[in-house]
């Protein structure tokens, strides 16, 4: 991993613990975290509230610890709208893995799907500055083919404060059509904003979400 990666990976870390949220978790929330998350890949949604209660003793309970983790997101009648990195919201990030159609919080987690669940996926997405398409084809941390020439942003002064990071800074981590196109995003706030290739974007997304599912392994 290369020192760039490294650092962006602490810096996310800082920001959204996921790793530590699901550490200190109860054996069962932790299992109910796991069956959220993998809902995505099996029917294209996560579970509701009513399926919830199938698993544990006190749903709303185990909810809001998995909630107050940052693993999750509820929607404001307190069902489970997104399970990192999947949302529920028709966001521009699309995944296609096992037949399926799911969407990501963000452009990062789109590249995290294949190397997570380890299956081919399809991502389907835009450029966040000039709306073109993004097509790619990936296997794990490899890509078969698409638009290997596009970019991943994130523009960190987006994180703010307790904002919820799925509001706030996964709105802000992004494709970008070519190398071209990603500097003149990047110049107009060097401070804040950084670029990575593709190659790049996915061992960043790799090394984020993977430990989460090797986790769900483990305790299965």
């Amino acid at each position: 991993m290369n020192g760039k990666v490294s650092a962006a990976l602490q810096r996310l870390d800082a920001i959204l613990p996921l790793q530590a949220g699901l550490r200190a978790l109860s054996a069962e929330d932790a299992a109910l975290y796991c069956k959220l998350l993998a809902s995505y890949v099996e029917q294209g949604r996560t579970l509701t509230r009513e399926e919830v209660a199938s698993f544990v003793a006190e749903p709303a309970q185990s909810l809001d610890n998995i909630l107050r983790s940052k693993l999750i997101v509820l929607d404001a009648a307190g069902e489970p709208e997104g399970a990192y990195p999947f949302t529920s919201q028709p966001r521009e990030h699309r995944v296609r893995i096992n037949g399926i159609n799911a969407h990501c919080m963000c452009a990062l987690d789109a590249l995290a799907v294949s190397p997570m669940f380890e299956r081919p996926t399809v991502i389907d997405s835009k450029c966040r500055v000039t709306g073109a398409g993004i097509h790619i084809e990936q296997n794990g941390t490899h890509f078969a083919s698409g638009t290997l020439n596009a970019r991943f942003g994130i523009d960190w002064g987006a994180a703010v404060g307790d904002a919820v990071c799925a509001e706030s800074l996964c709105l802000e981590m992004m494709f970008l059509a070519d190398e071209t196109i990603a500097n003149q995003w990047l110049d107009e706030s060097p401070a804040t904003r950084e670029v990575f290739d593709l190659q790049s974007a996915v061992e960043f997304a790799a090394a984020f979400f993977v430990p989460l599912v090797v986790n769900c392994r483990a305790a299965a």
